[in-house]
């Protein structure tokens, strides 16, 4: 597709998430629910704050009250990764990001998911 289809362009490169990409020490989470901002949806509470490390980090909380087997969790968790992943060229750097799953969206397809994360970030984006 080409840009005037209205499609924004897409950077070059890969599409991984590193290590260096996770929250993942009890210290940053901690942090981050303490003095990030947050936004609410039916589904997710996304906190944000800036870091210093100029990258994009992103950090998830999938409770067993969410989700009650450990399949339903793992996969509430791929999908949000799965979004970041293809979405991070598009949020701000150097924030740290911390997803926490407050209703079970095991359910969702990814397309639906991926709607209502556009909708939450959107907000972000305003604010």
């Amino acid at each position: 597709m080409s840009p005037a289809a209205g499609k924004p362009p897409v950077p070059e490169g890969r599409y991984t998430l590193g290590k260096h990409e996770r929250i993942r020490r009890r210290s940053e989470f901690a942090a981050l629910f303490e003095s990030g901002k947050r936004i609410h949806s039916e589904y997710l509470t996304v906190i944000v704050s800036r870091n210093t490390s100029g990258i994009r980090r992103l950090g998830l909380v999938v409770g067993k009250r969410v989700g009650k087997t450990a399949v339903r969790r793992n996969r509430m968790k791929r999908l949000l990764r799965e979004f970041f992943r293809l979405n991070k060229h598009r949020l701000p750097a150097s924030q740290d990001i911390l997803i926490v799953a407050r209703k079970d969206f095991s359910f969702m397809k990814s397309r639906d998911l991926c709607g209502e994360m556009e909708k939450v970030l959107a907000g972000r984006m305003k604010a």
